[in-house]
């Protein structure tokens, strides 16, 4: 299942990469920065096809909500983002991963991340490691704080904004060594997974967001949880943290003080 998994993916990166050179449908969800192209909603469905014509006995839970049964009722879900960060695949071209997880009664059985514009491929299965196509990550630096880059979209939250947070996060640079922001969270996870980053932190995501980089993260030697330092349930969204072993406690006790 994997292995098709991971061809499925690949080529629903080369349709979006090619597509991306193409004048692009863009509809609004809820704001002017909550977009979805029609790029979206066809990679989304071919995974869909793909999926349902071997495993018709599995549920799926989308960005785009193509499936429409409810989730509930299965016991094995894939659980997709067809574009993760359609801003920068409007904009960019570049920064935008399809993700995709498999999970089974609510256990991580593999995930897969994949970045077009890079041909870089992100993946695990639990108990077999992280690979970043087929180099095997380990990211188990002891890092200090002050030493880390940590990747975060904190600055612009309206909910941060309106909370006694936003001193916290303002704070947050003068303690690392930088802050990084891509706008893809699947893409962030996967860099924490290879090393590139040494956290990120976001306030809010839907599984279709985390699913797959969670799985990453931890087969990489990695750690995530909540703001509150318990297990990320693959079915709920909701604020984390992503980050190296050494960093992960650092992180909790610096958030925490203000929560």
């Amino acid at each position: 299942m994997l292995k098709q998994a991971k061809e499925w993916v690949i080529q629903a990166g080369e349709m979006s990469f090619e597509k991306s050179k193409q004048s692009l449908d863009i509809t609004y969800k809820t704001s002017h920065s909550d977009l979805v192209t029609k790029v979206d909603k066809e990679v989304e469905k071919f995974l869909i096809e793909k999926i349902l014509a071997h495993y018709p006995d599995h549920g799926i839970v989308g960005e785009e909500g193509t499936f429409e049964k409810d989730p509930d009722e299965f016991d094995t879900l894939w659980i997709i983002d067809p574009i993760d960060g359609t801003i920068n695949f409007v904009h960019q071209q570049v920064n935008y991963v399809i993700s995709v997880a498999v999970t089974h009664k609510e256990k991580g059985v593999f995930g897969i991340i994949y970045d077009p514009s890079r041909d870089e491929l992100f993946w695990a299965a639990r108990g077999e490691g992280a690979y970043l196509n087929e180099q095997r990550l380990q990211n188990t630096r002891l890092e200090r704080l002050e030493e880390s880059l940590i990747c975060t979209g904190l600055f612009w939250n309206e909910r941060i904004e309106k909370s006694k947070l936003l001193e916290m996060i303002y704070q947050l640079p003068k303690h690392c060594r930088g802050i990084r922001v891509y706008g893809c969270a699947a893409l962030e996870l996967a860099y924490v997974a290879a090393g590139r980053l040494d956290a990120y932190i976001s306030l809010y995501l839907n599984p279709w967001d985390f699913a797959a980089g969670k799985m990453i993260v931890e087969e990489a030697g990695g750690v995530i949880t909540t703001w509150e330092d318990a297990p990320l349930s693959y079915l709920e969204a909701g604020p984390l943290i992503a980050s190296n072993p050494g960093l992960h406690k650092q992180l909790l006790s610096f958030i925490q003080r203000d929560l």
